[in-house]
């Protein structure tokens, strides 16, 4: 192997590509034998985002049926949140779930903060998990392993929101419906990471087989 070979792109860049243009294979060793070649880390990015907004459109037209299903999913997981973790305007209407996220407040600062994130996390995760199950049973893609793989991503993208929540909510409090999307997008974006996670492991072992 020659110095120019060993040298790799961005890896940033490469998985996006991988990710949101898949069928572009072939591309994607052109652009790494043009990065060997000389060609700057900007230009490869240039190519990378050329390539993806070509294949946006095909690729959201092929998941239409997962985004409409995470829209729909991410709406019912915000209708129950507000239904469990009162307001001004409404009771809990399960009260005995939000007494256990309460007993947080006993707890010593930051161990009461630890707890409460790790309360809210695990509620969002179990959701989704629901919601996963539900869509890979559907499509006849649930495998075990695969699915524990994805669960992980959904508990780390949650986990990680939670903790920036507080970081982003006073700034945008103003704003009415910046409630629904605060608990919203973070279920959405795990579930989408989680399924992409499920799928591409059930297809890693059917080309391990293949081969």
């Amino acid at each position: 192997m020659t110095k120019l070979e060993s040298v790799e792109p961005p890896k940033l860049a490469t998985w996006l590509l991988e990710w949101f243009s898949p069928e572009n294979g072939p591309l994607a060793g052109d652009l790494t034998e043009a990065y060997r070649s000389g060609r700057s880390a900007t230009w490869y990015w240039r190519q990378v985002f050329a390539a993806i907004l070509i294949a946006l459109p095909q690729l959201v037209w092929r998941h239409l049926a997962l985004f409409a299903y995470t829209v729909a999913c991410s709406a019912v997981i915000s209708i129950t949140w507000f239904f469990v973790f009162p307001n001004a305007a409404h009771s809990s209407a399960f009260p005995k779930v939000f007494a256990l996220y309460t007993k947080g407040y006993a707890i010593d600062w930051p161990w009461s903060f630890v707890y409460q994130i790790a309360f809210l996390t695990a509620f969002q995760a179990a959701l989704v998990a629901v919601a996963l199950i539900a869509h890979l049973t559907f499509s006849r893609q649930l495998r075990r392993r695969s699915f524990f793989e994805a669960w992980l991503i959904v508990v780390v993208v949650l986990a990680i929101s939670n903790v920036a929540l507080p970081l982003v909510s006073g700034v945008l409090s103003r704003v009415e419906w910046f409630g629904w999307v605060l608990v919203s997008a973070p279920a959405a974006i795990a579930l989408i990471l989680g399924n992409w996670r499920a799928t591409r492991s059930r297809d890693s072992v059917i080309r391990v087989k293949s081969v």
